[in-house]
């Protein structure tokens, strides 16, 4: 079984464009998502709006997971998911079959972005309780702290900051990686408004739109922050430092 490498974000954090640099390389199979197919069909945790569903992709979270591992035995695979997405099945045994990573985002841009895209997000989809109690669990089972890429130290120096997580993970630096040529992925397509920044990237650009209101904004949003900013502060302070 070859190396895989999820990770774990939070809506709207840059991690669509993290996957596009994972696609780039050339040396790992990408998964999009994989859990979100569990999340939102199986389990029905929310309403999946703005998904474009594939019926060939499996729901039931075992088989997402022998999916996983078909591709592993073949080359290393790297994967992308929201945490609340494989949140239900994530136990110890499922976390030890990884090399767990994470990247996140202050609270106060996610959560403008997501308003924007789903007015009617939970906190659950905001992320940030299981991104922690994923974060949590692998310091226990590893003993180490996990590769933690912020978003916003990630645009600012692309270079510093991957070439740390690639030696935290154990993979190759490509400094090649960090540029590519605009491209909708055929997987994206499945959740393709939500990643259209992402397709027309080129690499880590400051990419986040003036949304016209802040958290302070929308007395909806202040409480969430204030119960998300926690959890992102925790896992900050061990983030890859630029």
């Amino acid at each position: 079984m070859n190396v895989i490498v999820p990770l774990w974000s939070v809506p709207r954090s840059v991690s669509t464009g993290f996957e596009r640099m994972m696609m780039e390389r050339g040396d790992f199979t990408v998964i999009h998502e994989p859990f979100s197919y569990f999340f939102y069909l199986k389990a029905e945790g929310a309403a999946a709006v703005g998904m474009n569903v594939d019926p060939d992709h499996p729901t039931d979270y075992d088989e997402i997971v022998a999916m996983i591992e078909r591709a592993a035995a073949e080359r290393p695979v790297f994967f992308k998911d929201m945490s609340y997405h494989a949140f239900a099945g994530a136990d110890e045994a499922f976390m030890k079959m990884f090399t767990n990573t994470f990247i996140i985002r202050d609270p106060a841009y996610t959560l403008v972005s997501g308003q924007k895209m789903n007015p009617g997000f939970t906190l659950e989809e905001a992320g940030y309780e299981t991104q922690f109690k994923m974060y949590e669990m692998v310091k226990k089972l590893t003993g180490k702290v996990p590769p933690i890429v912020d978003a916003e130290d990630l645009i600012a120096s692309p270079e510093t900051v991957v070439k740390g997580y690639c030696e935290m993970t154990g993979i190759p630096f490509l400094p090649e990686s960090l540029t590519w040529e605009p491209k909708l992925d055929d997987q994206w397509k499945s959740w393709e408004s939500w990643h259209l920044d992402a397709a027309k990237s080129t690499g880590f650009n400051k990419d986040m739109e003036d949304f016209g209101f802040t958290v302070d904004d929308v007395p909806r949003l202040k409480e969430m922050y204030e119960q998300c900013m926690p959890f992102y502060q925790v896992l900050y302070e061990d983030r890859i430092r630029p």
